[in-house]
């Protein structure tokens, strides 16, 4: 399965409908399951087992499935919007291909697709006592699993929409695609050093970000032609027509041509998957927004900056311990590594200039940036360069003289 086809399907199966189908589709095989095996049992037993008191519970589950899903829906909307609000738009997207809420709500769409369908097939005689008793049995089950999810979403709407969740889910997702992309720091290639490229160039001609890059699609065609490509972008990266996005060593026709632009995907809106610098992007904004003026909030850049530190360590740390050493998959194709500098800039680089004005949010970013220069790679040295960049916005900022004084004290350190 090429790695194309496991991108789109790992897209389509964190989508709402799709839980919501599947667990739809487990309510409707119960039903047909219970018509199957009704004529197995004996009429005695399951009069003793009180099948005769499914009408009233399909009733109950009916009747309060329906409403329960209106509200959990309109809670998961609302949630959305007050992660839109308070942190950035950008971060909603968690929330919507969060498994716990897609669950939560298939559960309750599935329990009521259920009792209606079973009412139905009552109602028309389709079930004799073997198969009411097989459905009493069944809709235990369902009831059992409804209270259950039932209790863990009360739980969960206790942190849902909250400004440190969202954080919390934002460095999650981040980490991930680091871990990812540390795997396969090449994308499963060689390393691309800088200006090495083939001598005939694939445009794109679409306009979009970057979504996955799909190597053995390359690898296979540069295996065909007997070449060498090379992959000039990235996840994450923007795009427009004319953006070369891959050179090959051989010239090519247009169907070989275009085979090498269907291994790019390209969306509308960057995706935390694959792309380890969306995430730091993310958290920027989240600062950024808490930091001006109708906000006023930078406790919540305090927490960022120290989520970003976590999250830049944790880069540092698993890129010295892989070493980007990893065996190389696709000989026939050349990557460039992620550009560490872009990632410091990012996350950081929106709180020095809108806190550029606020004393202790600059004390908080020089510590911050302080931290970083123990990790290794090119952190360090973006670190240091973002630190003199802050400094710079802050004497533009007209901070008192004796505050300046303390930034440069701790830049300097």
């Amino acid at each position: 399965m090429s790695d194309k086809l496991i991108f789109f399907l790992q897209r389509i199966t964190r989508k709402t409908w799709w839980r919501c189908s599947l667990f739809a589709g487990f309510a409707v095989l119960a039903v047909a399951l219970a018509s199957v095996l009704g004529p197995y049992i004996g009429r005695d037993v399951a009069l003793k087992l009180g099948s005769d008191s499914i009408d009233s519970l399909l009733n109950i589950l009916a009747s309060s499935m329906l409403t329960v899903a209106i509200f959990s829906a309109s809670t998961m909307v609302a949630s959305f919007s007050a992660v839109s609000n308070s942190a950035t738009p950008r971060a909603a997207q968690l929330l919507i291909e969060d498994t716990t809420i897609q669950n939560t709500l298939a559960v309750f769409i599935g329990a009521f697709v259920y009792s209606v369908i079973a009412l139905v097939g009552l109602h028309a005689h389709i079930y004799g006592d073997g198969g009411r008793l097989v459905l009493f049995g069944f809709t235990l089950v369902v009831l059992v699993t409804v209270v259950i999810v039932f209790l863990r979403w009360i739980d969960y709407l206790s942190v849902l929409g909250r400004l440190g969740e969202t954080i919390r889910r934002v460095e999650s997702a981040t980490r991930k695609a680091m871990d990812e992309r540390l795997a396969r720091p090449f994308l499963g290639g060689h390393a691309q050093q800088e200006g090495e490229r083939g001598s005939h160039e694939i445009v794109s001609p679409d306009t979009g970000f970057v979504m996955h890059v799909s190597t053995d699609l390359l690898q296979a065609r540069a295996e065909a032609l007997d070449a060498q490509l090379h992959v000039h972008v990235l996840p994450g990266d923007f795009i427009g027509p004319g953006t070369v996005i891959a050179s090959c060593t051989r010239p090519m026709d247009d169907a070989a041509r275009q085979k090498i632009r269907d291994a790019f995907s390209i969306g509308p809106a960057r995706t935390f998957d694959h792309d380890p610098r969306f995430g730091l992007v993310v958290l920027g904004e989240v600062a950024a927004r808490s930091l001006s003026p109708a906000v006023n909030d930078p406790g919540t850049a305090f927490d960022v900056m120290a989520t970003a530190v976590r999250v830049l360590s944790h880069w540092s740390v698993q890129r010295q311990r892989h070493d980007l050493a990893e065996p190389v998959q696709f000989d026939r194709v050349w990557a460039p590594a992620v550009r560490e500098a872009g990632m410091v800039e990012d996350v950081f680089a929106p709180i020095a200039r809108y806190g550029a004005s606020a004393v202790e949010v600059g004390e908080t970013l020089q510590r911050a940036l302080q931290s970083l220069c123990g990790t290794t790679g090119a952190v360090p040295t973006a670190a240091r360069a973002m630190s003199a960049y802050a400094i710079v916005r802050a004497e533009h900022a007209g901070l008192p003289e004796v505050d300046l004084q303390r930034l440069r004290q701790l830049a300097a350190s």
